[in-house]
């Protein structure tokens, strides 16, 4: 059982009783495949050995693209890809978070709530590296990641 299925079984029931109502469904739809994912729930997967005929049975995965368990393989696979792209120059990153009083909207206005970070987040970027103290250059290249 993978850490992230452990964190969701504990504390899932807990903050679904929370924040149910303001979280969208896809969200209930991953917790859910994530708890239940290689659990009787889901059942099970009967492979059979193509050189002696021995079964093999093992538990049925949720299949979800955010299970950790499921995509391992594939999230590793992307990474691999990402550093041979990546381009021989310094660079660095940011992180710019939401004040706690905010993510209760954020959590209920998913779409606006985004837009205006990415929007605060490029214009403070931008700034910044006009601003001779700091970078002083004309323009800068850089592009969002959102992480929830």
């Amino acid at each position: 059982m993978g850490a992230i299925q452990q964190i969701f079984q504990r504390f899932g029931p807990e903050y679904l009783a929370r924040f149910g109502e303001q979280i969208p469904a896809q969200h209930h739809k991953v917790i859910e495949a994530i708890c239940q994912c290689r659990t009787e729930a889901y059942g099970s997967v009967c492979y059979q050995c193509e050189d002696c005929g021995h079964p093999h049975i093992l538990p049925a995965a949720c299949g979800n693209r955010h299970c950790p368990q499921c995509q391992h393989r594939k999230t590793q696979q992307w990474l691999e890809r990402g550093l041979q792209r990546q381009l021989p120059g310094h660079h660095f990153m940011l992180t710019f978070t939401v004040p706690e009083p905010l993510r209760a909207f954020l959590r209920s206005h998913q779409e606006l709530g985004y837009d205006a970070l990415f929007a605060a987040s490029s214009q403070a970027i931008k700034a910044l590296v006009h601003d001779p103290r700091f970078l002083g250059a004309d323009r800068a290249g850089f592009f969002g990641v959102l992480h929830t």
